[in-house]
């Protein structure tokens, strides 16, 4: 299981990586300037890479909640059901929609990254940086194991920094 959490862990960093995006951006739409085309471009980039984080940290936190570990009081799940748990698949709830929902209205709006695109993608990412400060302060300390921790934490930061590279987009 160990194993399992570790491949997704590298995954996730992986997909985190930057892609090349396009450098020049031809048939504009009227009143869009090549910045804020290269922008819409990387946000929209920026947006499918939470998308598949958001995707991994789910999958790291059922596999913590199946996984079993076996310490001085017995054994017992990494991640057990309960209230931590629910509250973690809810916030990554939240960010996968909040994701959708930025991701959407971009893509109906081809490189559009004027005012009302970037209002409309901030208020989406302040969803998620809350969601992730939700994570950080009552999920992680339900995970019974400090390596899992550092995992799902590395994920966390992840989509944190992804949300950061989003925001530094808009003006």
């Amino acid at each position: 299981m160990k194993r399992q959490i570790v491949w997704i862990v590298v995954v996730a960093l992986t997909l985190s990586g930057c892609a090349a995006r396009q450098k020049t951006v031809t048939n504009l739409p009227a009143g869009v300037t090549q910045a804020q085309a290269q922008n819409w471009d990387t946000a929209v980039a920026n947006l499918d890479k939470i998308a598949q984080t958001v995707t991994t940290l789910r999958q790291a936190v059922i596999a913590l909640n199946q996984q079993t570990i076996t310490d001085s009081t017995g054994t017992h799940k990494v991640l057990p059901d309960g209230s931590t748990y629910v509250a973690i698949l809810t916030s990554i709830g939240k960010i996968d929609q909040a994701e959708i929902d930025a991701s959407n209205f971009l893509k109906a709006q081809p490189q559009n990254w004027g005012v009302d695109a970037q209002t409309k993608v901030k208020n989406e990412i302040a969803i998620i940086q809350q969601e992730i400060a939700a994570i950080n302060s009552q999920g992680l300390t339900g995970i019974k194991s400090q390596s899992a921790q550092n995992q799902v934490q590395q994920l966390v930061n992840n989509l944190s920094g992804l949300a950061t590279l989003i925001l530094s987009l808009a003006a």
